[in-house]
């Protein structure tokens, strides 16, 4: 030991002295502390370092009180896991005390029986003490090992650490088997003297016997024994037997009284052949009798003592004096090393064999075979040597030597002289030896032999062949009819090199010539693992499937099933070219497909093939998940498809993968299901996709009726009879449900169903050109059908599926157009686009389609390539996208429909599909134009609006121009033209996007205060407007620009450009006092919040973000988390005006509250509708002119220019919507809480329709409505904003399901939607224009909403009764009989001259004579309205009456209009227009002075100046005027003051009739009329006077004087 260690070990024991005061709780004794030293003293200090102070101490403890009491001679030994409670110490190990007498063979005995036993040991100490004892055995002291004390003997004290055993049972079965051991050792050691003078007495026996004819044998016998005896022999046991008896009356007998050492005990057992002698095999018999005078063999039992083998047997021949042998002296023990590793010829016994064997081989010693020979006998097995006969030994070396002549697998046996074992020699040359084929023959000798392989030891040395040595224990007994020659032949074939064998199955498979190509290809590719655990047959199979890697293949697979497998065991071959495959990524596949992985062997293949060096197997081991069988032939196929998919990127690895094998599915019908779930994910179905996954997988014959009743509605090629079979497959699976036990399974499996029954077509059937399945799955669903889906509902949606993308598309109604948007959120990507449809269903009420939105997320972008890679990944998928829609979509082909081919349809004609731009796709127009170019779809170019042939909406700047117009209306109606005034604003953007760059452009007054975007600060404190303008239109002519290209010379002192990226940002005092900031240093962050409250006139929303909520809200609820650092509380907002050029800038919630602090503001959706408009009109015109095109009238360079000569007008087109609309909902707001009522029936008409959700919109409840209408506040803009769309939807719908749309009076308006261009040349084709019914019901929607408002309509149909189409005629009837459109030009040419004020006043005004006349044509005319009927019957009089109405009214009716005219000039109106407008509301009853004129055939001037005296002799303005004023605390009040004004209209025409009637050509008619009706005239009068002198005039009375006008008028 080196100092080192010395020290090391001394230091430990002191530690473990220590520590033993902790572990016995008493300081040790120095008795203690020496045992403890001595304990330790001889183990390697290694070993005690790698265990614990307190661990080594409590062992040292334990055997020291093990030790406290031994008798002499007791074996004590115990066997214990130690436990705090019984032992004081706790330790996760067996340990083994023992304390014996010392004696050789103790330690390496005991531990050789615990490794036999399977045993672990950790640790052993086994020391050897001189302890003094007292008689009881008690310690009394332990002495040094040099005391010269001989009453003190040696004790060995043990302690083995091994791993722990359990349950007590083993603990004491362990126990008792070391001291069998034990017992041997002693019995072994105490007779070995005895033993050894047995011997000699043999030797001298043998002596005695010895004649001239047997000396050389006894002779031999005598040296063998007395080598024995020389120390070359372990002595264990001595026995002597008595044969007594011949045949089978042979008996053996056991002398008691001889037994020695293990053999003490008579009925111990060595050799079982020896008792029973008359059931002994004749041979056997023969030779036990036989006259050898030593006989050496094996023992049937291990040795206990010192090695755990076999143990050799001496048996020593006793004869009578007739020289026959009667009995035998057993002597069992072990041979000493020395007896296996001197040469046998220094061996007694072995010599006279060699000698013998050499002299009859007749070899020369000198000569080549005298010297094989003679070294195949020096190395022949030792113990073969000892006990095999002189014939069998040479006969087996001579064959061992004619094996140098011809090399071949050779077996050479022999059958052990008591039929026990057969002794096998096997030869095989070297370079074919493996372990693989050593097992396989061990395995077909133990079966030849019906035996058990006990033995084996190969031997290589310098000899070609190697030899493998195999004892066979034969426990039935030995079969000598076995063929010996038959079993060497078997050797040698599955010795047979394996690239041998591969050769021969090649050539025998694919003939000589392509066979030894193969061969000369894979003879030596294959690795040892893979030819010890294949044979050649398999190897061919295997290579085809690897020369199909070599051709081109980079994945080839077998799932296979080995034989003596169970049935849910499999395997799985992997073959794949030059680099192994990721276990990490291989695995998951599989345990996705239901499988687990139990293990892998890869098997590296080098066929040195010039582009394959490599070829990897890998073999997986695997089991199902759930234990169930497999049917391997069944599902191969469908299994390497999966997997195939899987790894190729076309299939996704999930559980719905498993299946394959539990469903039977294959691949595609996977994907189908795949792509429900993930559609009911999209649509919040709640359940993960997990356990939909766990349910389909849970009931896989529902989940397998699911793919069938998908095929029974939609596979082309089974149509026949498909409703049965729908309706068979539907019962089915209903019928299975209800067998299913979970109630969420039960919830999911129907949901799938459902899905499944919704969907209108799919494009599963349709193939590529190369008739693969396309890539990607379509399915068109009926949203109205689909369970639980959240609102509001889309008509139709379309979801496509892909390993690569995902996408949905949603539309309102059959014909409508929204944006794509690359989403980047894949968990909820269909709720956003929901969001969005919703918004533009709102935003396309001024267009001709409804809103749909689509969008698509991209699964795996590219990990390498940047950006560039990434916007390929994203143009792919969305070229996918479109396909997926198109593939479904019908086409026109002329003006027939054509259904898409290979799909079941599902539901009627469906042709319109136009998409547009949206967020991420704004440079794609283009690329989807493509597609549907690709696909003959009808629109073409027009299928995508904005692409390079089109209008270029940022050229235009047609979004912000839009947005403007709301802009200049909310400061037109707070007395500002931001046209000619400055004004002050803060944005959000940068110049170099469309909707703030061209909005900061639109008006030269514009202060620029301050603006941001995502990487800037922009802040001008005092900006000259000129110059910023200037600048600002430098940067938006850059083909990219930032606010750092803004020149910071121009900004004014004070200013700057900040970045967000700075940790803060130091406020300059002009900034400060111009927006107010008291902070001097502030975070990036602060500082944007305090620029949105900012006290400035407009906040311009142009970039992306929502940056205002309610305060009711959370940023959560905004759905923009990028922006919660910045985003404020609307109440907190100190501008004038917010304007939404962008989406979503604020949150509808945090409009109202900004509205109801009396902030201006509209929606994003009405703000910047120009640009779904624009794209519209651009759709509609390709529409039109690729019909002219396809009739050869025009070229397609002749439509493209034509298309950008026609810019500048589709954009005032556009333009005029957007002015329209804002007007609409200003007109609508200035009625205020007049309206609320109306718009609360509809909004709960609109509920009841299943139409509208109000908490989807943010709409006010009842309660909330109850209180608005008791502050006297109406709904905000942002509300109106909503109700409005809704109402337009409704009455789009409407109308476009009547014949309105047809109505010949409308083409006009059809043709008006065009440019100028286009009105003449093509009005033909515009009148044959796909969407002209569209178109139609568009423009009168717009038309009557924009002017009257949405409860218009169901306000008339209260008080008519009529229809919403009837009401529409007659509104268009109104609008063109009194040629209105002429008014409200007037009205709005007045922007900016006249206060909005008096703008709104005067349509009010107008408005009034539509209300009335449109309910005056749905009462007096008959229904269906004929509206050219109608404008020719009155149009022509109403403008006779307009232009000579001031001279017809009595005086006082003239000055009390010409009064209100007079307001109107005084605000700057013209006087024409001021009095036109003025006159409106008398003109009403036009109507009613038309038909009297028709009825009495008289002149229409005469019976308006009759008709009017009429009505101011008799009050009835003034009566009509106090209905009017009339308090209204309920919609009934007020639909009884409407009937009141009605029936006094009508009782003023009943009146002037009468009076015309009774006229017979008096110059004055109504004077003659009074007197002839004096009384009832002197009762009016009265009533009248009572009534106006009252202090409040109410229904009722108003109802009385009613009644009896209307007396008068039947009169």
């Amino acid at each position: 030991m080196s100092s080192t260690s010395s020290r090391q070990k001394t230091d430990l024991i002191k530690k473990v002295i220590r520590s033993t005061k902790v572990v016995a709780k008493r300081k040790p004794s120095l008795r203690q502390e020496k045992f403890i030293r001595q304990f330790f003293a001889n183990v390697p200090v290694q070993d005690l370092l790698d265990k614990e102070i307190l661990s080594l101490a409590s062992t040292a403890n334990s055997v020291w009180n093990f030790s406290q009491k031994r008798k002499s001679g007791e074996i004590k030994i115990r066997v214990f896991n130690p436990a705090k409670s019984t032992h004081g110490w706790d330790s996760d190990r067996t340990f083994i005390e023992i304390v014996t007498g010392d004696r050789p063979f103790l330690v390496d005995s005991v531990t050789a029986n615990l490794a036999q036993l399977g045993l672990t040991v950790h640790l052993v100490v086994h020391p050897i003490y001189r302890m003094m004892r007292s008689k009881d055995g008690s310690l009394k002291d332990i002495l040094s090992h040099d005391s010269s004390d001989k009453s003190v003997t040696g004790e060995a004290v043990m302690s083995f650490e091994i791993s722990q055993l359990s349950p007590a049972a083993r603990l004491k079965e362990l126990q008792n088997e070391i001291a069998a051991v034990l017992s041997d050792v002693r019995a072994s050691v105490e007779d070995w003297q005895y033993m050894r003078s047995q011997v000699l007495d043999l030797i001298n026996e043998l002596k005695l016997r010895m004649t001239s004819k047997n000396a050389g044998e006894l002779t031999e016998a005598q040296d063998f024994l007395q080598w024995a005896h020389d120390n070359n022999f372990t002595f264990l046991g001595y026995r002597e037997y008595d044969f007594k008896g011949t045949g089978s009356k042979a008996k053996v007998g056991v002398n008691p009284k001889s037994g020695m050492g293990v053999l003490r005990d008579p009925k111990r057992i060595v050799l079982k052949e020896l008792r029973h002698m008359e059931v002994m095999p004749r041979e056997v018999r023969a030779f036990i009798r036989r006259s050898d005078p030593v006989v050496i063999s094996k023992a049937d039992v291990r040795s206990t003592v010192h090695r755990t083998v076999m143990m050799d047997t001496i048996a020593v021949k006793k004869f009578n004096k007739a020289g026959k042998v009667v009995g035998e002296r057993l002597i069992i023990g072990l041979f000493t090393s020395v007896a296996y590793s001197s040469s046998p010829k220094s061996i007694p016994f072995l010599r006279r064999k060699i000698d013998t064997v050499i002299a009859r081989a007749g070899f020369a010693p000198a000569s080549h075979d005298g010297k094989a020979l003679a070294h195949i006998l020096e190395t022949y097995p030792r113990d073969e040597l000892f006990q095999i006969q002189g014939d069998d030994l040479l006969d087996i070396s001579m064959g061992i030597l004619h094996l140098q002549e011809r090399q071949r697998v050779a077996l050479f046996t022999r059958w052990d002289n008591f039929g026990r074992f057969i002794s096998c020699l096997v030869f095989i040359p070297r370079d074919r030896f493996t372990t693989s084929l050593r097992l396989k023959i061990q395995d077909l000798l133990a079966e030849s032999f019906s035996g058990k392989v006990s033995f084996f030891n190969t031997e290589f040395g310098d000899a070609p062949l190697a030899r493998l040595h195999i004892v066979v224990g034969t426990p039935g007994g030995l079969n000598k009819r076995v063929s010996i020659a038959k079993i060497e032949a078997d050797l040698a074939e599955i010795a047979q090199s394996w690239s041998d064998q591969l050769d021969g199955e090649l050539v025998a498979v694919h003939g000589e010539d392509a066979g030894s190509q193969l061969s000369s290809a894979y003879g030596k590719a294959f690795p040892a693992n893979y030819q010890e655990n294949f044979n050649a047959a398999v190897a061919i199979e295997d290579i085809s499937r690897l020369e199909q890697v070599v051709e081109g293949d980079d994945l080839n697979l077998h799932f296979y099933q080995p034989d003596n497998t169970t049935g849910s065991e499999v395997r799985f071959k992997v073959f794949h070219p030059d680099v192994p495959l990721p276990l990490s990524d291989v695995i998951p596949m599989l345990e996705d497909m239901g499988l687990k992985v139990i293990d892998e062997v890869p098997h590296i293949v080098r066929p040195g093939h010039e582009d394959h060096d490599v070829i990897m197997i890998h073999d997986f081991g695997l089991v199902t998940r759930d234990g169930s069988s497999v049917d391997v032939d069944t599902a191969r196929v469908n299994f390497h498809e999966v997997f195939s998919r899987v790894w190729h990127g076309e299939m996704e690895s999930d559980g719905f993968n498993s299946l394959v094998l539990g469903a039977g599915l294959n691949w595609r019908e996977i994907v189908i299901l795949r792509t429900y779930a993930k559609y009911l994910k999209q649509a919040k179905a709640p359940f993960s996709q997990e356990y939909m996954e766990q349910a389909l997988c849970n009931n896989t014959g529902i989940t397998a009726n699911l793919v069938q009743l998908f095929e029974a509605h939609f596979d082309p090629a089974a149509q026949a009879g498909h409703n049965r079979r729908v309706i068979r497959l539907q019962q089915k699976i209903l019928g299975a449900l209800d067998k299913v036990a979970s109630a969420d399974e039960d919830r999911i499996l129907r949901r799938f169903l459902n899905a499944i029954d919704s969907t209108l077509r799919t494009n599963f059937y349709q193939n590529t050109e190369t008739g693969e399945p396309k890539s990607y799955l379509a399915v068109k669903l009926d949203s109205e059908k689909i369970e639980e889906l959240p609102l509001p509902r889309p008509l139709r949606e379309i979801f496509v599926y892909s390993p690569r993308f995902e996408a949905v598309h949603l539309r309102g109604g059959m014909v409508a157009r929204g944006g794509l948007r690359w989403s980047d959120r894949p968990e909820d990507f269909r709720t956003e686009i929901l969001g969005l449809m919703k918004a533009q269903m709102v935003k396309n009420t001024v267009i001709i389609p409804v809103g749909s939105k689509g969008g698509f997320v991209v699964k795996r972008p590219p990990a390498e390539g940047g950006r560039e890679a990434f916007i390929e990944e994203g143009i792919a998928c969305y070229k996918m996208f479109m396909g997926g829609l198109l593939d479904i979509t019908d086409n026109y082909k002329g003006a027939k429909v054509v259904a898409p081919r290979d799909v079941v349809r599902r539901d009627a004609d469906d042709p319109y599909l136009v998409v547009a731009a949206d967020k991420g796709t704004a440079t794609f127009s283009d690329i989807a134009n493509g597609v549907s170019i690709d696909y003959g779809f009808w629109l073409g170019d027009a299928y995508a609006s904005g692409g390079s042939i089109g209008y270029d909406h940022k050229k235009m700047g047609i979004t912000a121009r839009g947005a403007w117009e709301s802009v200049k209306r909310h400061f037109r109606e707070i007395g500002k033209d931001i046209q000619n005034e400055m004004f002050s604003v803060i944005g959000v953007g940068d110049m170099s996007g469309d909707v703030f760059g061209n909005g900061m452009l639109l008006s030269k007054q514009t202060q620029l205060l301050a603006a941001f975007n995502h990487l800037h600060i922009f802040i001008d404190p005092e900006p000259n407007p000129a110059k910023s303008h200037a600048e600002r239109q430098r940067l938006f002519n850059l083909a990219r620009s930032s606010w750092t290209d803004y020149n910071k010379a121009l900004i004014s002192k004070g200013g700057g450009i900040f970045e967000r990226s700075a940790k803060s940002i130091t406020l300059s005092s002009q900034i400060r006092e111009r927006f107010g900031f008291g902070k001097t240093q502030v975070t990036p962050n602060e500082l944007i919040k305090m620029l949105l409250t900012a006290e400035v006139e407009l906040l311009w929303f142009g970039g992306i973000g929502s940056y205002i909520k309610a305060s009711s809200e959370s940023h959560g609820d905004a759905g923009d988390r990028a922006n919660d650092a910045v985003r404020i509380n609307a109440k907190e907002l100190r501008c004038q005006v917010v304007g939404e050029g962008a989406n979503l800038g604020a949150t509808q919630l945090g409009r109202i509250e900004y509205a109801l602090n009396g902030g201006s503001l509209n929606t994003d959706s009405v703000d910047n509708s120009a640009g779904v408009d624009c794209s519209d009109h651009e759709v509609n015109i390709k529409i039109l002119l690729d019909s002219v095109v396809s009739k050869g009238k025009l070229s397609g360079t002749q439509r493209n220019k034509l298309l950008e000569k026609m810019t500048d007008e589709v954009g005032l087109l556009v333009l005029r919507d957007n002015y329209l609309q804002s007007q609409a909902i200003s007109l609508i707001e200035s009625q205020d809480v007049e309206l609320l009522d109306l718009q609360a029936r509809f909004i709960r008409e609109m509920e009841r329709a299943g139409r509208l959700d109000r908490v989807v919109e943010f709409l006010p409840d009842e309660e909330t409505l109850q209180d608005r209408e008791k502050e006297n506040i109406g709904l905000t803009r942002p509300e109106i904003s909503i109700v409005l769309p809704y109402s337009k939807l409704w009455l789009y719908d409407v109308i476009l399901a009547s014949d309105l749309p047809d109505a010949q009076e409308l083409q006009q308006d059809l043709i008006d939607y065009f440019p100028t261009n286009l009105r003449k040349i093509y009005r033909k084709e515009i009148l044959q224009h796909r969407l002209n019914r569209e178109i139609i019901a568009t423009i009168v929607t717009n038309s009557l909403i924009n002017r009257v408002g949405g409860t218009f309509v169901a306000s008339l149909n209260e008080k008519s009764g009529a229809s919403p189409v009837e009401i529409a005629k007659a509104f268009i009837t109104t609008r063109d009989a009194f040629g209105l459109e002429e008014v409200w030009a007037g009205i709005e040419a007045l922007d900016n001259k006249v206060s909005a004020d008096t703008q709104i006043v005067m349509l009010k005004d107008v408005n009034q004579l539509i209300e009335r006349a449109t309910l005056w044509f749905l009462r007096n005319t008959p229904q269906p309205i004929d509206i050219g009927d109608n404008i020719k019957e009155f149009a022509a009089s109403i403008n006779t009456l307009t232009g000579k109405i001031e001279s017809i009214l009595p005086d006082d009716v003239t000055d009390r209009v010409n009064f209100r005219a007079n307001r109107y000039t005084l605000e700057g109106v013209p006087k024409e227009l001021a009095k036109r407008v003025a006159y409106l509301l008398l003109l009403v009853s036009a109507l009613d002075i038309v038909r009297t004129a028709a009825s009495c055939k008289m002149k229409l001037e005469n019976v308006a100046t009759l008709y009017f005296e009429v009505g101011e002799s008799l009050g009835l303005g003034w009566l009509r005027y106090s209905a009017e004023k009339l308090p209204a605390d309920n919609h009934w009040q007020k639909l009884a003051s409407a009937a009141v004004i009605e029936e006094l209209y009508a009782h003023q025409r009943g009146i002037t009739t009468n009076v015309v009637n009774a006229a017979n050509g008096a110059s004055n008619p109504l004077a003659d009329w009074q007197k002839t009706n004096a009384g009832a005239m002197d009762q009016s009068t009265q009533m009248m006077k009572e009534l106006e002198s009252a202090e409040q005039v109410d229904l009722s009375m108003l109802a009385v004087a009613s009644r009896h006008l209307g007396t008068l008028a039947s009169g």
